[in-house]
């Protein structure tokens, strides 16, 4: 028979690995069954799984985090690239210019 210890910090081993994966839903999940679960009595228990709770949080906090950096990235060179399209169609169809400037190749000598 499992001790409540060890329970208690499969869960929280099995939280924090959800999280370092992004897994957000399975990390509610596991995050709400906590509380249900009836807290340590001993101290040197109580303090072990503080500490794997703490680490779990922690680890939480990066992958999040870094989740963040790459959705910024990722608007980023979205934003890049509906730049470069909106260019590229400008480009090939004069008639949406902003300016009504002829549309030169680029190197030939513009009329100052």
């Amino acid at each position: 028979m499992a001790s409540k210890l060890s329970d208690l910090l499969e869960i929280v081993a099995s939280l924090r690995e959800a999280a370092c994966h992004g897994d957000w839903t399975s990390t509610g999940r596991l995050a709400a069954i906590l509380p249900q679960r009836t807290l340590l009595t001993k101290g040197e228990e109580l303090g072990e799984y503080l500490r794997c709770l703490q680490q779990a949080l922690i680890a939480a906090k990066a992958s999040r985090a870094q989740s963040a950096a790459s959705l910024a990235r990722i608007n980023t060179t979205t934003a890049r690239l509906n730049a470069a399209a909106r260019f590229n169609k400008t480009r090939s169809d004069p008639a949406l210019a902003d300016s009504p400037r002829e549309w030169r190749e680029f190197g030939e000598a513009a009329d100052f």
